[in-house]
């Protein structure tokens, strides 16, 4: 038999109540048991939805549909990873370095002829700066997508893209005490070493301001197809 869209509708809510709210997610579960739902119902007719639902769930094992989940979950996230590996190349094989080239330059032009508030600014604390303020940017554009779309497994998973921007902000924030002097020692010293490190992390951090958006504006648009198929 075929389940009509009411029972569609129930067996969504009955996977939600077993701890998965989130949309994609129950159609992904909903793939695995409607079929076996179907099965059951023709071998019993008076059997309940609810029953058949519970008789399915427990074919699944003690951790229930955790499994599914899991296995979801990290496909999307795999996915997300493919997505900023390819952005990073991207960015570096095409015209788009022009635009990290040229705020460099003039960052530098800056951290060379300014003195804000009487202070010398090197350009990695420029740099770190600039991070911040693209940080700032990031969140206020995509504050209203995140609410939309915060029903989604694939779009939260798409916001561990914040959580690799935190870690960078944390990386700056320490490393502002090794880059306040703007001529680097060579020396194999632990000072040294720190400070190329943190360099480091300071133009991970100024790449990011180009990559994470897109980024983001790719997983955007995946989760996005999903919303029309489930809720169209």
């Amino acid at each position: 038999m075929k389940l009509s869209p009411s029972q569609i509708n129930t067996l969504k809510k009955l996977i939600s109540s077993k701890g998965y709210p989130e949309i994609d997610l129950q159609y992904e579960i909903l793939d695995h048991v409607a079929c076996k739902v179907e099965v059951l119902l023709e071998e019993k007719p008076n059997m309940s939805l609810d029953d058949a639902f519970l008789k399915v769930h427990s074919e699944f094992g003690i951790f229930g549909f955790s499994d599914l989940a899991e296995s979801y979950t990290k496909s999307i996230e795999r996915r997300y990873r493919k997505f900023y590996l390819e952005e990073f190349q991207s960015l570096f094989t095409s015209y788009r370095i022009l635009y990290p080239t040229a705020i460099g330059f003039i960052l530098y032009w800056l951290s060379v002829n300014t003195r804000p508030l009487g202070h010398e600014l090197s350009l990695p604390i420029c740099g770190a700066i600039f991070f911040l303020a693209g940080l700032a940017g990031i969140f206020i554009l995509y504050g209203k997508t995140i609410k939309k779309l915060k029903n989604y497994v694939a779009f939260k998973s798409s916001v561990n893209a914040f959580v690799v921007l935190n870690m960078l902000l944390q990386f700056n924030f320490y490393g502002l005490r090794y880059l306040e002097n703007p001529h680097y020692s060579l020396a194999f010293t632990f000072q040294s070493i720190a400070t190329y490190f943190m360099l480091g992390f300071v133009f991970l951090s100024f790449i990011s301001v180009f990559l994470i958006p897109r980024v983001l504006n790719r997983c955007i648009e995946e989760t996005r197809k999903l919303q029309a198929i489930y809720e169209g």
